[in-house]
């Protein structure tokens, strides 16, 4: 039988203890500005302590789902980052109540790296049933933070990867931030648009965007065009 969220919080505290590298912290205030608590454990060793909690305890999704509701709030790096590793991408075939689980964790979200990690979840939950991409340009629209309107944004990569091609689905949601002006979601916004498989679509979507938006921003989301199609877009935003 699995351990309670807060056993299993105990128990991890102990392991990062075993496993923080003192140099990688200091650099994290820098690198992921605005994160709250973290200890200073890489990513590596959080994905193996993952593992090895799921063999452990013998942990399944729904512990796992349990164990972040307790977390999240706490914007712990390191209690989050486990959690998200733990999953490990296995929500496809949970309900739509995952979708308000997850609404409510993005609101706790307060750097980068737990957004960015946690795009996968929220993307590979959404593959389960397309029509799931309304909880993405929701987040999109009304996202209380720039966090969780990056969380919609980088959801989308997912739509993208492997054999899956959801760049149509991907666009119903991106076009809500194209006008974003904080950095952390312009460059989520970008990295997701040079993600999506329908290069061609990308190509229309940016030219209608390009009289409207930043010349940089442009570059920045077509850079996997070729390059003269760059430099028509270029010319469309100039």
């Amino acid at each position: 039988m699995a351990i309670q969220p807060e056993q299993l919080v105990r128990i991890l505290d102990d392991r990062f203890q075993q496993l923080i590298d003192r140099d990688y912290a200091a650099t994290i205030p820098t690198v992921m500005p605005g994160m709250t608590a973290f200890a200073g454990v890489r990513v590596p060793e959080l994905r193996k302590l993952a593992k090895q909690i799921r063999r452990e305890f013998r942990f399944d999704v729904a512990d796992w789902i349990a164990y972040l509701g307790h977390v999240m709030p706490s914007r712990h790096r390191e209690r989050i980052l486990v959690g998200v590793f733990g999953l490990d991408g296995r929500t496809r075939d949970l309900d739509d109540l995952f979708g308000e689980r997850l609404s409510g964790w993005a609101r706790h979200l307060d750097n980068w790296e737990t957004t960015d990690q946690l795009g996968p979840v929220a993307g590979n939950w959404v593959l389960g049933d397309l029509s799931r991409v309304g909880y993405l340009e929701a987040w999109a629209v009304h996202g209380e933070t720039v966090w969780k309107r990056r969380l919609a944004a980088v959801a989308t990569i997912s739509l993208n990867r492997g054999p899956h091609g959801y760049t149509h689905e991907s666009l119903r949601v991106l076009r809500h931030l194209m006008n974003a002006r904080e950095e952390p979601l312009r460059t989520a916004v970008a990295w997701a648009l040079r993600e999506q498989k329908d290069r061609e679509a990308v190509e229309r979507f940016l030219a209608w965007w390009a009289p409207r938006v930043n010349a940089g921003f442009i570059r920045d989301a077509a850079k996997k065009l070729p390059p003269e199609r760059i430099d028509h877009l270029l010319q469309l935003a100039h």
